[in-house]
């Protein structure tokens, strides 16, 4: 069968039969907050790779801002340098279980996450168009945040932007609804089928941690940080401990449950 690349503003397609042997490419446009970047997925109805961008943000004014709001006992915290590498996350169809790569105490590093089981509710009669795709909502509560999904049965593939899946088809449209940082994914361009050979197996040669430590880890570097800052506040100056907040799509965890 001969490729063809799709465009939203010009493509027309019928009902795609997908198979473990074809596969479909997606390139998804990702917001997150004040940052937009491009992400990748590469899928066929059983298992899928999602890749996203490496990215650089400078801050060329000051080495390290810290910022220390009293009134709303808040502390602000912006780096110089904010380095994202390329991420790949390995997702089967039939299972949580999803393995990322990330650089963890500065070695390429795969964290194994084992996700909850989505409870998508289909029951929504709502539709709209995505290019020339009829797409269907879907709603979700996915680690303490409230997700919209917009899906077109006319692409048989189950799986859409980052960890999200399980759908009777797939993701062309992804947002959060009840924070003010928004998370927004929209698919950009569509390609069907994609022969390139892609490896969905991680490489079994790197060190492998659970997300939950990974997490763990993280937010305690982050609090003793915060804690320095405090100790450094101006005399006369008091400001209460300060509670860590989550600003992305993940705000609670199942470990945190009780």
């Amino acid at each position: 069968m001969k490729n063809f690349c799709i465009l939203f503003i010009t493509f027309q397609i019928s009902i795609l039969s997908f198979s473990q042997n074809h596969q479909i490419l997606v390139e998804y446009e990702a917001i997150k907050g004040n940052i937009t970047n491009k992400e990748i997925l590469i899928a066929t109805e059983e298992q899928a790779l999602y890749v996203t961008d490496s990215l650089l943000i400078e801050n060329k004014n000051n080495a390290n801002i810290t910022e220390i709001d009293e009134y709303n006992n808040k502390i602000t915290i912006s780096q110089k340098v904010i380095k994202l590498d390329v991420t790949k996350y390995y997702i089967k169809r039939k299972s949580n279980i999803i393995y990322f790569t990330q650089v963890f105490k500065d070695k390429p590093s795969l964290v194994k996450d084992s996700l909850p089981n989505y409870e998508w509710d289909l029951k929504s009669i709502e539709t709209k168009k995505i290019g020339d795709f009829l797409c269907r909502k879907a709603v979700t509560n996915f680690r303490g945040s409230k997700m919209t999904a917009w899906y077109t049965e006319e692409l048989s593939v189950p799986f859409g932007p980052w960890k999200f899946k399980d759908l009777p088809g797939l993701i062309l449209e992804l947002y959060n609804t009840n924070d003010s940082s928004i998370h927004h994914w929209i698919a950009k361009k569509i390609i069907f089928p994609y022969n390139k050979e892609i490896q969905y197996i991680y490489n079994n040669n790197l060190p492998i941690f659970k997300f939950e430590s990974i997490v763990k880890d993280m937010e305690a570097q982050i609090k003793e940080q915060m804690k320095r800052l405090r100790s450094r506040v101006p005399q006369g100056v008091s400001v209460s401990k300060t509670k860590l907040n989550r600003t992305g799509v993940e705000k609670k965890y199942e470990w945190e449950e009780n």
